[in-house]
Parts: structure tokens; sequence; C-alpha cells
């Protein structure tokens, strides 16, 4: 699983599901193997399996909710991928892959079984200057209070302009620079709004790399603290 934040701080851990790819895992072998993804599971209380060609590879067979599968290398043209309840042959609708050569993606998997919801976020990242790093911030929430969010990167006491605005569910900001090397702090308020919603803090990043963080629904019904995963990126 996915390094997890209960409360405000995001603790940096290594995640088995993070993977590097390698070709044995593939059903694709190279050449043809042109672009990377993998699929992170949103939905609350469905356990996936990623199949590639009819095979469920290793790192994304039972993915739970909260967790991202390994990253996988496939065709842009053919993908040949299929998302499942896990232990079920039978795919879940909805799942149209549009991918480029040479990219690597993200697929945020929200909503049920019956009417699931896939989002492709592009994850290629170009740092804005020397000594920086990239926080982009996935809006993952199905039903937790506010659904939309403003965010500010290293907020002082008069916050100022966001750094992104009206990030919606299922939606992601753009990559927000942040200075490399240090901790920073990520807040989120309702859109709009500059009272704080929640703040994360985010590991130390060397210079010229970035992270998403997916923000989920708290754990229990009734919990206020949002859940936070944070995804390196896949080796290319």
């Amino acid at each position: 699983m996915q390094p997890r934040v209960t409360g405000s701080i995001l603790v940096l851990a290594a995640a088995a599901a993070l993977a590097a790819c390698t070709d044995s895992d593939n059903p694709v072998a190279t050449p043809t193997a042109n672009t990377t993804v993998r699929f992170f599971n949103a939905t609350g209380d469905l356990t996936l399996d990623v199949a590639q060609n009819g095979t469920v590879g290793s790192g994304n067979g039972n993915i739970p909710s909260g967790s991202a599968g390994a990253c996988i290398k496939v065709n842009d043209a053919n993908p040949q991928l299929s998302i499942r309840a896990a232990g079920t042959t039978s795919d879940l609708t909805g799942f149209t892959p549009s991918f480029s050569a040479g990219n690597t993606y993200t697929v945020l998997v929200t909503g049920t079984a019956t009417a699931p919801v896939f989002t492709t976020f592009d994850d290629q990242f170009t740092p804005a200057g020397a000594n920086t790093a990239g926080v982009r911030i996935v809006n993952a929430t199905m039903s937790a209070g506010a659904g939309t969010w403003d965010i500010y990167v290293n907020p002082s006491a008069t916050l100022g302009t966001p750094n992104a605005t009206a990030v919606t569910r299922n939606s992601a900001s753009p990559f927000l620079t942040v200075p490399a090397g240090q901790t920073n702090t990520v807040r989120l308020t309702s859109a709009g709004q500059t009272v704080r919603l929640q703040d994360i803090a985010v590991p130390s990043l060397a210079p010229g790399t970035a992270t998403s963080i997916v923000v989920t629904d708290p754990v229990t019904v009734a919990g206020t603290v949002l859940e936070a995963f944070m995804l390196p990126p896949c080796p290319i």
C-alpha cells in the first residue's frame, strides 16, 4: 500500500505496489511496450485486478482501495488492459484508454462496481528551474465534505492567491512548483474560501522530480481527516 496519512503528516515510505516494471511481469514485450501506466484504486470498497492480455501480473492483483498497482509497460495503441473486481473475469465497464507513446500515466479508479469511473492523468513533469520539484494533488474523494478545493503551497499567515483553484472530484491540480530538498506544506481549502480544510506535509523531493498525492475520503464515515497517499513516479 502507499504511504498513508492519518492527520496532516504524509510519511514517505517505499511501496511494493510501485515496484519497477520488468518485461517478465508484462505480456506485452519490448519494443512494442512504449508507454507506462499504473492504476490507483479509490473506489472505497472494491478490490481490483488489472489484467494485461488476460494475465494479472505481479503487483496488480488484489489491489485494495487506497493503493496503487505496479507500473505496467504497454503499447499505447493496443494496451490490452482489463480492470476487474478481484478474482473475477468480467471487466468493469467504461475504461477506454487513450495513451501516447513514450508517456507515463496514472489511472484513478473511483465509483462502484456497477458504475466505475476511470480518470487518466498524464504524469509528464517539467521542472520550473534549478533546485525545484513538483507536487500534484489528485482529488479522489467521493462524499467527504467540500468536494472542490483551492490549493496553497507553503502558505503564510496571509494566504494570498492560491496556487491551484477549483480542483474538483476526479480531477487533479497541475504539478505545483515546490523547493527541492526540504519538507513542503500543501494546504487544501474549500474553493473560494480561506479556512484551512487540511494541511499535507510533503517529504523532501530531489531536484527535478515530482510526486502525485492522491487524497481520498476519511477511513471512517464520521471522520473528518482526509487520507493522503504519495505516489512517486513510475520508472520510465
